[in-house]
């Protein structure tokens, strides 16, 4: 993850704050702790936090850790808690954390987890490890083991199947992930927890010259180094330091670096962040989010609350009530009467489509910049600061958006999309069959989009692709993170393109097309008005599906959807939604997409 400057600062603002707390225990408890990797590196190349991370590591001996668990509960101030499994059960970390109460920070992997969720630092219990290198990896193959069971007891296991976790860096076979599941359904947590207890206090009375967390086989600093701490400059505090801190790092990381290049500043990526108070930037405090909304009382609170626990607060929110019938506009009342603060405005307006409520909210907003997002979805906290950070790389895009997850039926999958951050084409990613924008992914130029006149009224399907289309042939600039930011409910009620009536629009796809004008562009608008089509014929559109036949026959890379299309609409009107259920399930099932 990139931070937005902003967030960035604060965020080390609050665990500075936390360091120096638990510093302050430390020092009044006399026991001894001491700065380890990544905070160790910044104290040796920064005299501070490093730049680009988000984190703060310390260490402690194992008698002295358990000091710290015993005597830091009664001494932290009240805005700080201690988590370890002796006072948190259903934490998946074998050591400690310091957590600000207040705050949130949590990694996709732990979502939903019942534990205390605030900005942490993490203290890790270094014990003796054998010199003999055979009976080292032996243990640290155990420990690792036992490391795994105790987290599988909290989340479920098999997202890591093939891929690195959170926790332990490794990743994980078939056989691995089976065994894990095996050892840890026939032990309890806390058995697990005493017996990874024993294991990684074996050689804790040997007299070995090395200290480790033992499940990372670098992370060596010697009795000596431990023995001999040094005060170092952090920031405007001093810590305490390993001696001869740069043997140390170079031992741990090999050829260190103060600077390194973008793609291997490595952080922890939270889901949900928030801050003790809030927060805005100049960036996010010129962005109007446009909420267009039609019978959604299922769903528009949700989107409301992801809105409202941005981690950097947006200037505005509007929603427009497009004549809902539903309890939607009491929902969106009662919001804005619990969140005075939150400069929320409902416009009630007669149903025009969605097209119109965008447009009105685009008409009545103070911004810059406008943030849309359908009252089906929901943003995690970091949306609007990875748009505020983009919009500091990419100053002159027109659009910006982030990569999504497809949730239906509790299942979420990642959307097809860029793999890459920057200037994308949204035309050319769409015939690769990638999806760098929809309306719940884009914040867009308010100029812009008044420019091209809006979204098309009347246009029922396809109308937020006919405005990526138009601004696209006025020379607009698309600006992409392919950090998965938003969630976009494939389920929820009355989404408009599981709904097909006549529409009443004076625009058309087809009049976007310029047989003198760029190829690629030509060709994304044809497979936008063959998929509208297609959509339409199931529903009875046959005159509509014709037509689109006729307009786009010209295609030359998007000839398979159009046999789709064709074919389709030679079947009778009742076999259509079956035939293309049957055929959007396997496309689902193959691609693994959801669009």
């Amino acid at each position: 993850m990139k931070y937005n400057s902003d967030i960035l600062r604060q965020l080390h603002k609050e665990l500075k704050e936390t360091l120096r707390e638990v510093v302050r225990v430390c020092e009044e408890a006399k026991i001894p702790y001491f700065i380890q990797g990544g905070t160790a590196i910044g104290a040796h190349f920064f005299d501070d936090i490093v730049p680009w991370d988000d984190d703060i590591d310390l260490g402690m001996t194992r008698e002295n850790y358990e000091r710290f668990l015993r005597e830091a509960p009664a001494l932290l101030n009240d805005d700080y808690l201690l988590q370890e499994f002796t006072t948190e059960p259903h934490t998946p970390f074998y050591f400690a954390k310091v957590r600000k109460r207040g705050t949130r920070f949590v990694e996709s992997e732990w979502v939903g987890l019942p534990i205390a969720e605030g900005i942490y630092i993490d203290i890790f219990p270094y014990d003796l490890i054998p010199d003999d290198e055979g009976m080292a990896r032996k243990q640290r193959a155990k420990v690792g083991f036992l490391i795994n069971c105790f987290m599988a007891k909290s989340v479920w296991l098999w997202r890591w199947l093939g891929k690195p976790n959170n926790g332990v860096v490794f990743r994980k076979s078939f056989i691995s992930c089976l065994a894990i599941r095996l050892f840890s359904s026939l032990h309890t947590k806390e058995q697990i927890y005493n017996r990874l207890h024993r294991e990684l206090t074996r050689y804790n009375t040997s007299s070995a010259s090395r200290y480790n967390i033992v499940r990372m086989p670098k992370d060596m600093i010697s009795v000596e180094a431990i023995r001999n701490l040094e005060p170092r400059k952090f920031g405007d505090m001093m810590v305490m330091a390993p001696s001869n801190l740069e043997s140390y790092l170079r031992s741990h990381y090999g050829d260190i670096q103060k600077w390194l290049p973008e793609d291997k500043r490595l952080n922890h990526a939270p889901e949900i962040l928030s801050f003790s108070q809030p927060l805005q930037s100049i960036e996010s405090a010129n962005i109007s989010v446009v909420i267009p909304l039609y019978n959604k009382e299922a769903e528009i609170e949700r989107a409301l609350r992801s809105v409202i626990e941005e981690c950097l607060a947006v200037g505005e929110i509007i929603v427009i009530n497009d004549g809902s019938t539903d309890g939607s506009k009491e929902i969106v009342e009662r919001f804005i009467a619990e969140h005075p603060d939150k400069n929320i405005r409902l416009i009630n307006q007669a149903n025009r489509g969605v097209s119109a409520a965008r447009n009105r909210g685009i008409e009545e907003a103070k911004g810059e910049y406008i943030a849309l997002l359908d009252g089906d979805d929901w943003w995690t906290t970091n949306y609007i600061a990875e748009v505020c950070r983009m919009m500091e790389y990419y100053p002159d895009a027109d659009a910006y958006s982030t990569a999504f997850d497809i949730v239906s039926d509790k299942k979420r999958t990642r959307a097809a999309v860029p793999a890459t951050e920057g200037y994308i084409s949204p035309a050319a990613e769409a015939l690769r069959s990638r999806y760098p924008i929809i309306p719940s992914t884009a914040t867009l130029r308010r100029s812009m989009v008044l420019e091209c006149g809006g979204f098309p009224e009347g246009m029922r399907i396809g109308e937020d692709q006919w405005l990526w289309a138009r601004m696209m042939l006025r020379g607009a600039k698309f600006a992409f993170s392919p950090m998965s930011l938003v969630r976009y409910s494939r389920t929820a009620s009355n989404r408009s393109a599981a709904i097909y009536r006549s529409e009443q629009s004076k625009h058309t796809i087809a009049e976007l097309y310029d047989p003198k004008g760029d190829a690629t562009l030509n060709e994304y608008i044809a497979r936008v008005g063959i998929g509208k089509a297609i959509t339409q014929s199931v529903r009875g559109g046959t005159e509509d599906a014709k037509k689109a036949i006729r307009d786009f026959g010209y295609t030359k890379r998007s000839k398979r959807q159009l046999l789709r299309l064709k074919t389709l609409n030679l079947l009778p009107k009742a076999l259509r939604p079956a035939v293309n259920t049957l055929y959007s399930g396997l496309a689902w099932i193959i691609k693994g997409r959801g669009l």
